[in-house]
Parts: structure tokens; sequence; C-alpha cells
């Protein structure tokens, strides 16, 4: 009986021919696509917004950006993403003039879905190779990349948007902060004169013309830095504000979390570097408290759901360097006089009082009644008489005095 025998051609030396293989992915994102618009993300890469020795990590800016490259993916935009730090006007572009026209070439409706998902994903590929690339000079500047970018983008003829990734923290130029109070339109308002004027114009009204520009992440620096208060955060969201909308752009700065990824923590800051940090005026920390958020409408006793925040504050207190502890109560310039200034008086007392048992030493309280600014500065008419108008007002600041010597 015969018997068939399989052998494999490898065995005798034959060659073994590879299947043909197919484009790498992102690979037909180097052609030149059929659509105008265009997109440039800005990474911050600077020391504040890498992780100090910890496990929590640093800003996630893939998963804070992914709305806006789906969204760049999806309108067939060409993209560029670039890393930023020094106070150069040069950026190190991770992809440069990539085209997402998953139309181009391909009229079938499942290969085009396919394209359009991969060129999301490379293109946050792309975010993370930017956020992991290593700040190159000392010194952070946002202003001169965010010009660069600009320029850039208004050599095309579609729709034009620049998304910038930073917690907000200039070091160099007109608009550092390393001695910025953080406090105030005045100090705004001065800085803007300072970079609109000879010979620095890093603020210039035509920079953004036609541009929608995107801040993501403001007030949030990596962790182990220094952290700004939540009125210092809403001062910074002013200042970008400010900023982008003097150099005609279409504006929108956030500053709600960009989240950290503990099983990545990220890059460590990189020594060598010299960044300086910014310590949002800490001489004095403020946190402020909407009154809505403590107490039960014209009441000064807490309400249960306030004491988990007000007992996380009380950990950050007793950890710190801090001499002095001052609860202020404030209240809308609406209704009797009297009876506001013993209703901030006693909600102060309340708060001081619930620091206290939670082993914050050094805890004063004062009611200073009515008041028609908010905590970051800002104020409202004194006839203001809408919830709207006058929320701000009703609040209680806690401020925080640093020890001699304490960082």
């Amino acid at each position: 009986m015969a018997v068939a025998v399989l052998v494999t051609p490898s065995l005798f030396g034959c060659d073994v021919i590879d299947p043909p293989r197919g484009p790498e992915p992102c690979e037909w994102m180097d052609e030149p696509g059929e659509t105008t618009g265009r997109t440039a993300f800005l990474v911050d890469v600077t020391n504040s917004t890498r992780a100090v020795g910890t496990g929590i990590g640093a800003p996630d800016y893939r998963r804070a950006l992914s709305e806006f490259v789906r969204q760049a993916a999806r309108a067939r935009d060409t993209v560029a993403v670039g890393a930023f730090s020094g106070t150069a006007a040069d950026l190190s572009w991770t992809v440069f003039e990539q085209s997402t026209d998953w139309k181009r070439d391909d009229d079938n409706p499942d290969n085009q879905r396919d394209r359009e998902r991969e060129a999301g994903d490379c293109l946050e590929d792309a975010v993370d190779a930017a956020q992991t690339t290593d700040p190159a000079a000392p010194g952070t500047d946002i202003l001169r990349p965010s010009a660069t970018a600009a320029d850039w983008l208004r050599q095309g003829k579609g729709a034009k948007r620049l998304v910038i990734a930073t917690d907000g923290l200039v070091t160099e130029g007109c608009a550092s902060l390393v001695r910025s109070d953080f406090t105030g339109s005045e100090e705004i308002a001065a800085m803007t004169a300072a970079c609109s004027a000879e010979p620095a114009q890093e603020l210039r009204p035509e920079v953004f013309d036609g541009i929608t520009v995107t801040f993501v992440g403001i007030g949030h620096p990596a962790a182990g830095q220094p952290v700004p208060t939540p009125a210092q955060a809403q001062w910074l969201t002013r200042l970008w504000t400010e900023f982008c909308e003097f150099q005609g752009g279409d504006c929108d700065v956030r500053a709600a979390s960009v989240g950290r990824d503990p099983e990545d923590p990220g890059s460590a800051p990189v020594a060598e570097v010299g960044d300086p940090v910014v310590r949002y005026g800490s001489a004095v920390q403020r946190y402020s408290l909407p009154a809505a958020a403590l107490f039960d409408t014209d009441q000064a006793v807490l309400r249960s759901d306030a004491r988990p925040m007000l007992t996380e504050l009380a950990v950050t207190l007793r950890t710190g360097t801090m001499a002095r502890v001052q609860v202020v109560g404030f209240a809308d310039p609406r209704g009797d006089d009297a009876h506001n200034r013993a209703l901030s008086s006693g909600r102060a007392e309340a708060v001081a009082e619930f620091l206290r048992k939670e082993g914050v030493p050094s805890v004063l309280a004062e009611g200073r009644g009515e008041t028609n600014t908010c905590a970051d500065g800002t104020g409202f008419p004194a006839t203001a008489t809408s919830d709207d108008e006058t929320q701000c007002a009703r609040r209680v600041d806690i401020l925080a005095s640093r020890a001699q010597g304490g960082t």
C-alpha cells in the first residue's frame, strides 16, 4: 500500500515566499487629501506637566484630546501634532501635514469607516509620542509656539482649529507667572498690555484670526507639582481667555481635569532643564467654596454632603506648612445688612469649627457680610438682583498662610 508523505519545502532548503504585505498602518496618511481643513495639536512637555516621584501620573493628554482628534479625523482634516518647551518658536513635530482624508481613492463605505477609525488611532499615538518628548530647553512659553502653529494653519483654505494641551504656566517672557499673585483683573490687564507692547509684541491682534482655539488642562499640572486653588485656576482660565481673544481667536479655555493614568505615571522632570517652578502666589493659598455647596438657603448649619469635601480640604491644610488659616464668610448684597453679616459670620464659624475638629491648627473665623466681588476679583453691579449675577458672592473663602520657608 502506497503512503503519501507531505514534506515542508523548507526542510529541503527551498525558499518560502512570504505573502504580499499590505500598507503599514497610517502610511496612507502621508499622501495629501482632497479636503482643505486643518487642525494642529500642541502638547506641553515642560517640567510642570511631568510627574514627580509618584504613582499617580502626569496629565493624560491622549484621553483629554481624544474628542478633538476624532473630530479632526471625522472632518478629514490635514493634521500636525507637536511638543513644545523652552522659549523658541520651533516645535518638535511628531507628525506634520498628515491627511485624514479617509474618502480619498476608496469608495467602499466599510473601508472608509476603517480608515477614519485608523486615522484617529494614529493621531492619538502621535499625541502619546509628543507627550513623552523631553523638554528641549529651560523655561516655558506658550505664546510663541502657538503663533508658529497658527502660521501653519493659516496656509490652509478651509476650517482651522488649534488645540493646546497645557497647564497654562508660563515662566519666561512678558507672560511669566513665576511671581504672579494669581488674583484680580488688574494683573491680567497689565500682562496683556505688556505682552502686546513693543519690544515684546508676543500678543498680536491678528495671530488667531479665523482660527478656533481650544486650551485643554488649564490649571492641572502633573502629580507632585504645586497645585492651584480653585480661584487661581479660574484666574488662569480668565488670563488665557483674554490672551486668546486679544489675538482674534474663537476661544474655548477649559480648566476641567485632564485625568491621570495610575498605570502610566509618565515621564519625570528633566533636572538639567531647570524650568522655574510656579508656586501660585504661595504666601497665601485661597480656597473659595460656594455657599450652596455647604449650606441650605439662609442657614449656617453644614449640610451632611458638604463634609467629604471639607474633610479632603482639612487633610490638605493640616499636612501642609500652614502657619495660619482664616475662614471668611460672604453674602450677596440682597437683603438686610445686619442679617447678612450675622449669616456670613455663622457660616464662617461652622466651617472653621469643622476644620478644627479635623485637626487643622490656628483656624480663625470672620464674617464680612455683603460683597459684590467674586473670589477671582471680578465684580457685578451693586444693584444686581438675580441669582446668576450674585451667586459668586455667597461663599466661604479659606485663606491659608504658609509658614516662613514653606513651599
